[in-house]
């Protein structure tokens, strides 16, 4: 009888540990002679105590699970959100622009784009190309976009084909005697266009670049203004005018720059934001 019990008790423990199989198993103490009726109540106060010892060894083998339970699985880890700075589909850039340079807050402003890693398109008039070749030197360099702002500044849309000619001709001799290349772009002044200019720029094999967010920084000059009517204005795709001959539109490029990144939009050139443009179309934002 008492080889019996033991082996039973031995069995038990096993059955009911068997994620604590390493653990050192609680020695079965020998069963005293006894009579049947003694036997029995000692079989069963053992099995008391025997299942005790069992599910003492059980929450020290797992000390945070409780019996009959799985552990929970951990957490997935979060998977890191790369910000879209520009990508190949420059999903959300926007194009900031500026005109009528280059001028004695030019190199303030490339300063300050460098500083932001941030990039813009300069539309420049020949005069000032021709004085300033320094700058559209620098200008390539660091990765913006040069774009024609024509000759003199006038109304395209009232000038015969060729006198629209001859000023995109202009622009463009001076960008290119600054930086050895011409350029694909070509703002026409005050946006005046129609099917004349439409015409000559897609002969010259130019495209035109208007815009759809006008910060009218030319009017009121005011710094917070400028930064305002841009960052609100802006959207994924939008063209943003400026003019970089106003020291006030410069002192905006920081909050510019901080504003439509905040929004969660990328500054970038017209060569960023329209890698392969259409000559001759307009183009007053993407898409």
């Amino acid at each position: 009888m008492r080889r019996i019990l033991t082996s039973a008790l031995t069995v038990l423990i096993a059955a009911a540990m068997p994620a604590a199989a390493h653990a050192q198993l609680p020695q079965i103490p020998r069963l005293p002679a006894s009579s049947s009726a003694d036997i029995q109540g000692e079989i069963n106060h053992r099995l008391e105590d025997a299942r005790a010892q069992v599910e003492d060894f059980s929450s020290q083998a797992f000390p945070h699970t409780a019996p009959g339970k799985k552990a929970p699985a951990a957490p997935a880890p979060k998977k890191p959100q790369p910000r879209n700075n520009g990508g190949v589909d420059c999903a959300n850039c926007v194009a900031i622009t500026y005109d009528d340079g280059p001028g004695a807050e030019t190199n303030r402003l490339l300063d300050k784009l460098k500083a932001k890693n941030a990039h813009a398109s300069f539309m420049v008039l020949a005069p000032n190309a021709y004085q300033h070749p320094e700058l559209l030197k620098r200008m390539k360099a660091e990765g913006h976009t040069i774009g024609n702002h024509t000759k003199s500044h006038r109304q395209l849309n009232t000038l015969s084909y060729d006198q629209v000619s001859q000023e995109i001709d202009a622009g463009n001799a001076a960008i290119k005697k600054a930086t050895g290349q011409g350029t694909r772009w070509v703002r026409p002044p005050y946006g005046a266009t129609n099917a004349t200019v439409d015409q000559a720029t897609r002969d010259k094999g130019v495209s035109q670049a208007l815009w759809d967010v006008d910060t009218v920084d030319w009017k009121d000059r005011n710094s917070d203004h400028v930064c305002s009517a841009a960052v609100q204005g802006a959207r994924a795709g939008s063209i943003v005018l400026m003019h970089d001959i106003h020291p006030t539109t410069v002192d905006a490029a920081d909050c510019v720059i901080d504003g439509l990144r905040a929004k969660g939009l990328e500054p970038v050139s017209l060569d960023r934001l329209l890698r392969t443009p259409v000559a001759g179309k307009r183009y007053y934002a993407r898409g």
